[in-house]
């Protein structure tokens, strides 16, 4: 059964008696199998002529995609105008619909792909935290040795202050300020 028929067929109310006309489960239905025929068409007079002048037959497999591609995708991962029950599950990220078979394969070689990758920038991830954790120890050695030269140097100038080697200069008394003419003194008999 073709897509066509088979959508016609789910699609459309069953008749009384074969002189009944032909209606619609709804009207949305007529206007998406309007559109897959119009989609159809416009597909198979894409397609280049053959030797004898023919354009060749629509694949199965194409036939399905221009189907999948109007009625919206899939909903909820299922593709429910799709006839075939092979092609009623739809995985996201596959560029076409296949049999299990095939879906199984590209599943397989895209996981192989991914594991390499995954491998790659893992191995990757380690070099980069080797390299560095080195200059972070590098760093931290640096540090370490600065702190103690550091220590070691404090230490010394506390020694040669301690010792009075080198003595520490006092910092001259504050110059009074202008028009003011110097402390003043106090006399025994309490006169200034």
């Amino acid at each position: 059964m073709s897509h066509d028929e088979f959508f016609m067929e789910t699609h459309i109310r069953k008749k009384k008696a074969p002189t009944d006309p032909t209606r619609w489960v709804e009207d949305r239905a007529e206007t998406t199998h309007g559109r897959y025929k119009i989609n159809l068409e416009e597909y198979t007079q894409s397609l280049p002529l053959n030797e004898q002048g023919e354009r060749p037959p629509i694949s199965d497999e194409e036939e399905k995609r221009i189907c999948l591609s109007t009625v919206g995708g899939p909903k909820k991962g299922i593709a429910y105008d799709l006839s075939d029950k092979s092609f009623r599950r739809y995985m996201d990220g596959l560029q076409g619909i296949g049999t299990s078979a095939q879906d199984e394969a590209i599943d397989s070689s895209a996981i192989s792909s991914m594991e390499e990758k995954i491998a790659k920038l893992t191995a990757e991830l380690e070099e980069t935290k080797a390299r560095e954790k080195k200059n972070f120890d590098t760093l931290q050695g640096q540090l370490e040795r600065r702190d103690k030269q550091f220590d070691l140097l404090q230490g010394q100038l506390a020694n040669l202050l301690a010792c009075g080697a080198f003595p520490i200069p006092r910092s001259p008394p504050p110059s009074p300020p202008a028009g003011d003419e110097g402390p003043k003194t106090l006399h025994e008999d309490g006169a200034t």
